[in-house]
């Protein structure tokens, strides 16, 4: 049995632990894509990766978009007549219209992953021109997703905002971005020293980066940066906007499995404020939050997320406004100055730790490969 994983960027921690997942059932190999404005990721599996330096435009630029990506779908068809994989596991429209084309004359099964849905999948935009490439992207979507025989989603939301008219709901595998416990079994809770608020991951979304630097600097506060930018301009621009500062301190990038214990224990409490404004931010559920979870570290989220709806449920953070910094520096102060508030937080989250433990998800991906095998 062989499983290919068809990706436009170089695995991401996410990816990985999939790849951590099938290598162990079935051979496995990758195909991707390795985009300079998205040099974030390296290889970090034992594992055959074939890259290609084609650095796909954003879906915005249609018309560049399908030219380019024509390089990387001949180049990754090549590759899949070469492997002959058994199960194509896919990320992204362009890889699905390959593996939809490698389907027609082959016998695999196609499992698709989405970890963002596209913001005009959710609201339909207001420009001419955006509806017009919306319209064109649902239309082709709804062709090749007859070729999906397992959607892997990260937030349950997705499946009722969006694909609950492309596929029957047993054949959907929720996957959160909880984290592989033993990355952190060297984790060591801070304790003491001066309150540092964390944002760990690929930096983006400026407006609530600089936000959160404005507001730590009235709070007096530290800020730990980890990760590198989702492009490389985002990561120059808050490099430069802190040029100076002293209380903001940057890592750059890491490895994921080696670094990120101690990453989480540097610092005090998470901050995970993204644009709300965005759709796709309202009903996602990033990795920050099983994380922050397990590290026993209050998360400070956007208002009017679903984030926002299971951290006030699961009583583990606070929801801020993300273009108000007052909200923000009053969550701070309360957490930096308020014992009592921090340390039930701390509770709730150990009260929680189980609640998303990826090796009961991991199972569930394992046995849906092993009866794909049989």
């Amino acid at each position: 049995m062989k499983v290919c994983f068809l990706l436009t960027h170089v695995p991401n921690p996410r990816i990985n632990k999939r790849i951590e997942v099938i290598k162990s059932i079935a051979e496995t190999h990758v195909i991707c894509t390795r985009r300079a404005s998205q040099n974030i990721w390296e290889p970090a599996q034992d594992v055959e990766h074939i890259i290609f330096d084609i650095d796909l435009p954003g879906v915005n630029q249609l018309a560049k978009r399908y030219i380019v990506s024509r390089d990387f779908q001949k180049k990754a068809f090549a590759k899949l007549n070469e492997l002959k994989p058994d199960i194509i596991y896919a990320e992204g429209l362009d890889t699905l219209i390959i593996a939809g084309k490698y389907k027609k004359n082959h016998n695999v099964r196609v499992i698709f992953e989405v970890a963002d849905l596209r913001e005009s999948f959710i609201e339909t935009p207001k420009n001419a021109v955006k509806k017009a490439i919306t319209k064109t992207l649902l239309r082709k979507e709804k062709k090749v997703f007859k070729n999906v025989d397992y959607l892997v989603i990260t937030s349950p939301k997705f499946y009722d905002v969006h694909y609950k008219s492309l596929i029957s709901k047993d054949r959907v595998i929720f996957m959160p971005n909880s984290p592989d416990k033993s990355v952190f079994k060297s984790y060591q809770k801070k304790r003491g020293g001066e309150f540092t608020v964390g944002f760990i991951g690929g930096i983006r979304y400026l407006r609530q980066m600089k936000m959160l630097v404005d507001s730590a600097g009235k709070a007096k506060c530290n800020v730990l940066f980890a990760g590198a930018g989702g492009t490389s301009d985002e990561y120059k621009e808050i490099t430069a906007y802190c040029k100076g500062k002293s209380n903001i301190r940057f890592t750059g990038r890491y490895d994921y499995n080696t670094q990120i214990a101690d990453l989480y224990g540097m610092v005090d409490c998470v901050f995970s404020v993204y644009d709300a404004d965005n759709p796709n931010v309202r009903i996602a559920l990033p990795n920050k939050l099983y994380e922050s979870v397990l590290c026993q570290l209050p998360l400070i989220v956007a208002k009017g997320t679903y984030l926002e709806e299971l951290v006030n449920e699961w009583g583990v953070g606070v929801g801020v406004d993300h273009r108000d910094s007052a909200e923000l520096i009053e969550a701070i102060d309360r957490l930096k100055n308020d014992p009592e508030y921090y340390k039930q937080i701390e509770n709730n989250c150990l009260l929680h730790a189980e609640e998303s433990d990826l090796a009961v998800y991991n199972q569930k991906l394992a046995n849906t490969i092993k009866t794909i095998i049989k």
